[in-house]
């Protein structure tokens, strides 16, 4: 998909090999802002690393939305994940992470497509990187900044919550938790996919046996619902509904198949579904477009709120506080500057970046620098960070 999108030029990047000289993987560092780079380890069969550097600058975008000043990467684990054993897949990690030790201090990992928590732990504690926590699934986060702004474009398009149709393309940590939360508020949940396949029914699937298949079946629950639902998974973008969420892996959308789309809407549930050309075209055709960068940013606030050891109860009211007016004061830029979402969000994140920027070239008083390292690397005690921890956020993301 290079062809159909615009060339990125990350800070680094840094390509491992294993002993038979083949590629182990890749780390690309795409900002330093801060100091601290985050962004997930993918575990893939093979990934460009012109994607890879789309996705770390999707991380770099996210940080800046927010205005948390860390940098933005990723890396990817290239290896056949599904035709290994537990111990050759322990043993390729763990390799990884012994080229990630040079990091220690400068890069956050986080889970990622084909990595879990298992893995993570093992990375971590083989490189000595910061270990991100969160109070529940960051899947559960994201899809609640994913819900929150599908309720700002139905009010936007003068929908009804309880009439929208929605088609989820991906049924893992993100799809499932966006199924559940988006059918709580009324939505009628048409489609979903998995890598094994889909499902659609016009009249609403129920995702409460979806989620019960797939905790018994994983991805192949979509085969273990009713046959006669049964459709291609390259067909959920051109289901007709209101919304259409991708929530799998990138470039999903591309210009080949962006005429099928029916939906009015597509908010990002995955990092880079949609080619550059594929929104142009889609906008022209009038569908409106939310940017990953914006929508699936609650992984990223969950992240850093469980790290200050709040618990999830205190964590949702603060990504609600926080999230929504920045939503609704871009979508108000929006129709003050009839521009897309897309624009005036990257003009946003644009403006933080600098303020950012400019502000960690300032002098620091040494003691808070110290501090925050802490607290960060999450050597505070619980009791303070839980304390503290909220007013400092609130003041940085502010």
């Amino acid at each position: 998909m290079q062809t159909e999108n615009p060339e990125v030029t990350p800070e680094a990047l840094h390509s491992f090999y294993r002993p038979d000289g083949s590629v182990l993987g890749h780390l690309v560092i795409d900002s330093s802002i801060g100091g601290v780079s985050g962004g997930g380890i993918r575990m893939v069969p093979e990934m460009f690393t012109a994607d890879l550097c789309h996705l770390a600058r999707a991380m770099t975008l996210k940080y800046a939305f927010l205005k948390w000043p860390f940098g933005g990467a990723k890396a990817a684990i290239l290896t056949h994940r599904d035709t290994m054993s537990p111990q050759e897949r322990q043993e390729i990690v763990r390799s990884f992470a012994e080229r990630l030790a040079p990091f220690r201090g400068r890069y956050l990992p986080g889970e990622d497509a084909g990595t879990d928590d298992e893995d993570l732990r093992l990375i971590c504690r083989t490189a000595g990187l910061m270990r991100p926590r969160s109070a529940r699934d960051s899947g559960y986060y994201t899809a609640l900044t994913v819900r929150l702004c599908v309720e700002q474009v139905a009010a936007a398009r003068k929908l009804s919550l309880n009439d929208c149709r929605v088609a989820i393309e991906g049924f893992g940590k993100v799809g499932g938790a966006l199924a559940e939360q988006l059918a709580e508020i009324g939505c009628r949940i048409v489609a979903v996919s998995t890598d094994r396949g889909a499902v659609y029914d016009s009249e609403g699937l129920d995702v409460t046996r979806l989620l019960r298949e797939r905790a018994a079946a994983g991805s192949d629950c979509v085969n273990r619902y009713d046959p006669s639902r049964r459709i291609a998974p390259a067909d959920v973008p051109a289901v007709p509904g209101d919304f259409f969420v991708p929530c799998a892996l990138s470039w999903s959308v591309s210009s080949a198949n962006a005429d099928r789309v029916q939906a009015r809407a597509i908010v990002c549930g995955a990092n880079n579904p949609i080619t550059q050309k594929a929104r142009e075209a889609l906008g022209a055709r009038g569908v409106t477009y939310f940017p990953d960068f914006v929508s699936n940013s609650g992984g990223v606030l969950g992240s850093i709120l469980g790290s200050l050891a709040l618990d999830h109860e205190r964590i949702v009211p603060f990504i609600r506080q926080h999230f929504v007016p920045r939503v609704e004061n871009l979508m108000a830029q929006t129709r003050q500057t009839d521009r897309s979402i897309e624009e005036v969000a990257r003009e946003i994140a644009g403006i933080n970046l600098e303020a950012m920027k400019q502000a960690r070239s300032r002098r620091k008083n040494p003691l808070v620098s110290w501090v925050v390292g802490l607290g960060r690397r999450g050597r505070l005690p619980g009791v303070l960070t839980r304390t503290f921890g909220p007013a400092y956020v609130r003041k940085t993301i502010s």
